[in-house]
């Protein structure tokens, strides 16, 4: 319980708690929605989807994927029916906001296809290897800030100790285009 609420805050730490006094960047870069698509070949598809399953092998047991593992979508949008109002918090790039946890409908994308835009755009962003995403769990959330555009929020978080900072790819989920990235955050 006490790994469920830690992440629950530190969500809240990543999105912050700023007056627009305070305003910064949400993300290192942010894009409308459909300003920055992904098109996934066949083996890009194969080479990620292989990259996940030896992902879910080796962070088996680990507290980051326990931790992840119990704050589902479901957990997560109960949670958040139960916090009561949320203050807006205002953006430099997404101008103002508020954090609302939602569950996919019918037109996102699938989880699975989010990872691998994911995959792609840290790739494409940062210049990662694949290998190097071996070592972080995928934690998704779905975020119904703007109910007309949810996204598709997945932290990348190390599991093994092996890396030292974070990464967060958030997608719109309707259409699967990039609405922001920000790697370099400290994972302790």
């Amino acid at each position: 319980m006490r790994k469920c609420i830690a992440i629950i805050l530190a969500l809240f730490s990543v999105l912050g708690m700023y007056t627009i006094g305070q305003a910064k960047p949400l993300y290192d870069q942010y894009w409308e929605p459909g300003a920055y698509t992904v098109e996934i070949a066949e083996e890009d598809r194969a080479r990620f989807a292989a990259l996940r399953e030896q992902v879910e092998t080796l962070s088996a047991g680990t507290k980051v994927r326990e931790a992840s593992d119990a704050e589902t979508l479901e957990a997560q949008y109960e949670k958040y029916l139960q916090m009561g109002e949320i203050p807006e918090r205002v953006y430099d790039d997404v101008g103002p906001f508020t954090w609302a946890a939602g569950l996919p409908d019918e037109e996102a994308i699938s989880q699975e296809e989010a990872y691998i835009r994911a995959c792609m755009v840290l790739t494409a962003q940062y210049d990662l290897q694949p290998e190097q995403l071996i070592h972080y769990w995928p934690h998704y959330a779905y975020i119904t800030a703007d109910p007309e555009n949810p996204v598709w929020q997945i932290d990348f978080i190390c599991y093994d100790g092996t890396q030292h900072s974070t990464a967060t790819v958030a997608l719109y989920a309707h259409d699967g285009s990039v609405c922001g990235v920000q790697f370099g955050r400290s994972n302790g």
